[in-house]
């Protein structure tokens, strides 16, 4: 808060006038002289107090590099490990190998893997950076949750002070209404990495992620997607309701 500083205004008092009136109540009887009563001095006026300064928002972004997994059958369900190495970019130029992440996170090759091994694989990796377990895994079933996360994390004011860079958020949902899967259904993990979220309106706000399937595993499409906020949901929604199993379905 900027020091605010009072400004006081002298106020002198007025002199007093004598003012010697004679009047007769009885011949001859003197009236007592009338004294005015002084004026009260002006009340000290407080300077306005300063605006205090608000704080540049953080842009909702962070900085990764695209990844691919490997364009064969074996590694056909990989999102996990895809999606882990995004978002291990964005915290180190040094990301180990797609191997190294699968076996971190627990990847079954016929099935993929959960939230939770996945909450508990990412945090392993990055403690050789952080020293700490910087991400959680939440089971968040309204819209307002998840973009409260995408906030907290994308717009993170005490990473950025930390680590230089704010972070992503990878979230689970389901393919059939994603773009560059034509329709497509399967689980499927991505990393986001930008928000805008300033209009307030999920059919106009939008989320920027990274897909990192090959065609094999039937991705057909760029490296970054951007949809919108209701698109997210959508494909979040459907998540929830097909695989109740898992519930870790937001990162960050």
């Amino acid at each position: 808060m900027s020091a605010r500083d009072a400004a006081r205004a002298a106020a002198g008092l007025p002199a007093l006038l004598l003012l010697s009136v004679l009047a007769g109540c009885a011949p001859g009887s003197p009236v007592a002289a009338q004294r005015p009563t002084p004026a009260d001095p002006p009340a000290a006026t407080p300077a306005p107090p300063s605006p205090t300064p608000l704080a540049t928002p953080v842009p909702l972004t962070v900085a990764v590099t695209a990844f691919r997994e490997p364009n064969d059958y074996a590694h056909r369900n990989y999102c996990g490990a895809g999606a882990t190495e995004v978002l291990l970019s964005a915290w180190t130029p040094n990301r180990p190998g797609v191997e190294t992440v699968a076996r971190a996170i627990g990847i079954d090759p016929n099935s993929g893997t959960t939230g939770a091994r996945t909450v508990a694989g990412i945090n392993a990796l990055l403690h050789p950076w952080l020293g700490v377990d910087r991400y959680t895994g939440d089971h968040v079933t309204t819209l307002d949750g998840v973009l409260q996360r995408l906030r907290t994390d994308l717009g993170s004011r005490d990473d950025l002070q930390r680590y230089g860079h704010t972070a992503p958020v990878m979230v689970q949902a389901m393919t059939r209404t994603m773009p560059g899967w034509r329709g497509w259904q399967a689980t499927h993990m991505i990393t986001i990495s930008a928000a805008n979220l300033d209009i307030g309106n999920p059919d106009a706000d939008t989320v920027t992620y990274a897909e990192t399937p090959s065609t094999v595993a039937g991705y057909n499409g760029p490296d970054f997607q951007t949809i919108t906020v209701r698109a997210l949901w959508t494909a979040m929604q459907a998540f929830l309701a097909d695989d109740p199993g898992d519930p870790v379905n937001v990162i960050w």
